[in-house]
């Protein structure tokens, strides 16, 4: 029997199919969809940076248009014309103490006080940050006039070290002081002669009695009366009565020396809580040879000189959303 043998052809398909072409040019198609609507689609790369751009211009606006509200507010402040009940000027600033302000976080509500070429910008603390206590008690006591002495002689340069601190504490200011001490500042932005002390010392008549345990007539209290705090008050007092009457007492770094013929006090200037100016005599001494050492406490309102630089990072100025600093 014959075999009979078929032979097998064999192909060679080359090329691209019609239907293979068609998947390409779909999948293609697809893809470029997909590229023009990830590009200029709603939510594309194109319209997301035009949409940055544009919020990018109005906040620039919003912050150009806080800085001049913000002038416009110390402008209006220090002219006198601004609002007496002080909505608007408001600014917490944080003096970098931690346990001091409302919330214990340093943070403490301070107001414009002074924005010119002599005093620079000045803020003010809207009440008492703390108690400072001068003098010492005692009655015909030599050690007790000795360290009320030295309390009086020194209570302008204690108060201003004290209000000192809530500036070298924050990196928005420049120097600080006690209010009612001088306000006027050098180009550093430093206060000018703000622990201006005098060498003079006030000596009791040849006639009367020295007080026990006295070896001379030279009391040792510094011969001063200054009326620096009138410079604060006026400030103050022209942008509203609740700058300088807080409802608390308050010292001022300010002194002055009262005498006549039966007795002499040496004394340091206060704000009682119903705005009136006062003081406290730390020294007492009569012509029968009497002495007194009194102490007495009151509060601290620091002043701080700020920065330059110093710009709006935020806020409105509105009492709910005061205005923030920053550099």
């Amino acid at each position: 029997m014959k075999k009979t043998i078929k032979k097998k052809e064999k192909t060679n398909n080359s090329g691209i199919t019609l239907i293979a072409l068609v998947i390409t040019i779909i999948v293609l198609l697809i893809l470029a969809g997909v590229t023009i609507n990830l590009t200029l689609g709603e939510n594309g790369i194109y319209r997301t940076a035009e949409q940055a751009g544009k919020n990018y211009t109005q906040a620039q606006e919003q912050e150009l248009a806080g800085i001049a509200n913000f002038e416009n507010e110390i402008n209006n402040i220090i002219a006198g014309t601004g609002n007496n009940s002080g909505s608007g000027t408001d600014t917490p600033y944080d003096t970098g103490i931690d346990g001091i302000g409302d919330n214990k976080d340093g943070i403490v509500t301070f107001r414009v006080l002074y924005n010119d070429s002599t005093n620079g910008l000045q803020i003010i603390s809207d009440k008492n940050v703390e108690n400072v206590t001068l003098g010492t008690n005692g009655t015909n006591d030599l050690a007790a006039w000795q360290s009320s002495m030295n309390d009086y002689n020194n209570a302008i340069t204690t108060l201003n070290q004290k209000a000192e601190k809530y500036a070298t504490s924050s990196q928005y200011a420049l120097d600080g002081r006690c209010v009612g001490s001088v306000p006027t500042v050098g180009t550093d932005g430093k206060f000018n002669a703000k622990n201006t002390e005098v060498s003079q010392t006030y000596s009791i008549p040849d006639e009367w009695t020295l007080p026990s345990g006295w070896s001379s007539i030279d009391t040792g209290c510094q011969k001063l009366t200054d009326t620096n705090y009138e410079t604060d008050r006026t400030a103050m007092q022209a942008i509203g009565e609740d700058m300088w009457t807080t409802g608390e007492y308050y010292w001022l770094a300010s002194r002055d020396v009262i005498s006549d013929s039966y007795s002499c006090d040496f004394r340091v200037r206060y704000v009682r809580t119903s705005g009136g100016l006062n003081n406290n005599g730390l020294c007492h001494v009569n012509s029968d040879g009497y002495t007194n050492g009194l102490s007495y406490g009151n509060g601290l309102r620091p002043c701080i000189s700020l920065r330059s630089d110093i710009k709006v990072t935020g806020g409105d100025g509105s009492e709910e959303t005061p205005y923030e600093l920053g550099i």
